[in-house]
């Protein structure tokens, strides 16, 4: 018998703060996770060797000013982006797989980020939507099979 899926949201209200984090979640790879979250304050870490987050529809969503650090987590089932920094959010992607979301990273104008080592497949819109303005370091990353294409950036006009 399998036991029930956690809530991504009871995991981080369970975390405590280490290595200099407020929040430090661990998903234990041996449990599934459901749902989104909002992070408005931080700086957060979530770290896994491999958890599954089915995000039912929801998203992993980082306020502006937020910081979160996120490795070796996948995430699935978005219908929007999985991952999602607005305005001057910061992070760093390392080690994940997005695979069967609308989106898998978006980041807005005045991100910061870094973005190493990911998977980003079989999105039905793009593997990773970004604005120009955004500060970004990518490298390491392999993106396939994303309907309208692995890599976009938006150039307001």
């Amino acid at each position: 018998m399998q036991a029930p899926a956690i809530p991504l949201q009871q995991a981080y209200d369970e975390a405590g703060p280490g290595a200099g984090y407020e929040k430090m979640v661990y998903l234990d790879p041996a449990e599934v996770y459901t749902g989104g979250i909002l992070l408005e304050d931080g700086p957060v870490c979530i770290l896994s060797c491999g958890a599954l987050v089915d995000l039912q529809g929801d998203r992993i969503y980082v306020e502006p000013g937020t910081v979160l650090d996120i490795c070796g987590v996948v995430l699935t089932n978005s219908d929007s982006a999985a991952l999602k920094y607005y305005g001057a959010g910061e992070g760093w992607i390392d080690h994940c797989t997005f695979v069967g979301n609308y989106d898998g990273l978006y980041f807005w104008e005045n991100s910061d980020m870094l973005i190493t080592s990911n998977i980003f497949s079989y999105s039905s819109h793009w593997g990773v939507y970004t604005h120009t303005g955004a500060d970004r370091w990518m490298a390491f990353n392999d993106a396939w099979a994303n309907t309208a294409g692995n890599y976009k950036e938006f150039c307001p006009g």
